[in-house]
């Protein structure tokens, strides 16, 4: 799954007065390198974290902490730390803004990638992908579907995103999901005319898009535009 980086943004105004974002990243790499336009849209201050010289040697880490360690020596009016990893070496920070500088940390950490101990370190701490963004998910691929199919049917959508899923889907999920986005009008299922030659006088049910109530009730994600 992509990053929901427009969600994330939407979630963290809510609760906080944001003063600062900044995304780290070794963009060398050129599956990270496509995101930074997405990126742009909410925040320029991108640092690139690849290795001097071609060292084979992830530098990440380092650079993130000796960031946190900087901004919480030089800023002391920020009150909370909100960090993007599930890694079990940003504890020791964690603890010591915490601690020693009083400052609130919440974590987000992707679901079997996240370090129990950096759970237990931080103020509070949230499990990603969220259940909105795993729905989100399943509905850009029905969208995907939707918009290349001619005749685009029930059955046929919810076998492309299961396809699409790469076994990280069940059936029933994407059913669920399908069944959310026709409850709120965002798809419906109509029985027309065929229009396959030979199928004179028949009927099928095909499925129909409003694609501006999907854009606008805000379950067309920034997964499913792109």
């Amino acid at each position: 799954m992509r990053p929901n980086i427009k969600a994330w943004f939407e979630d963290l105004n809510s609760k906080f007065n944001l003063a600062e974002v900044n995304f780290f990243a070794d963009f060398s790499h050129k599956s990270l390198a496509d995101e930074i336009g997405r990126i742009r849209l909410f925040s320029n201050k991108i640092i690139d974290t690849r290795s001097p010289n071609g060292v084979q040697k992830d530098f990440t880490d380092f650079i993130i902490l000796d960031n946190m360690y900087q901004k919480a020596l030089s800023s002391e009016d920020i009150d909370v730390f909100i960090l993007f990893s599930g890694d079990g070496h940003f504890s020791s920070v964690t603890s010591f803004l915490k601690n020693f500088y009083h400052k609130q940390v919440v974590i987000y950490g992707v679901n079997g990638s996240f370090s129990k101990q950096l759970q237990e370190t931080a103020n509070v701490f949230y499990t990603l992908p969220t259940e909105q963004d795993i729905n989100e998910s399943f509905y850009g691929y029905i969208f995907d579907y939707l918009k290349t199919s001619r005749s685009p049917n029930y059955n046929e959508a919810i076998s492309f995103a299961l396809k699409k899923s790469r076994g990280s889907a069940s059936k029933q999920s994407i059913a669920n999901a399908m069944k959310t986005l026709m409850e709120n009008d965002v798809i419906s299922e109509r029985t027309i005319a065929a229009g396959r030659t030979g199928s004179k006088g028949k009927k099928e049910k095909l499925l129909f898009v409003d694609w501006e109530k999907a854009e606008k009730s805000m379950l067309f994600s920034e997964k499913s535009e792109e």
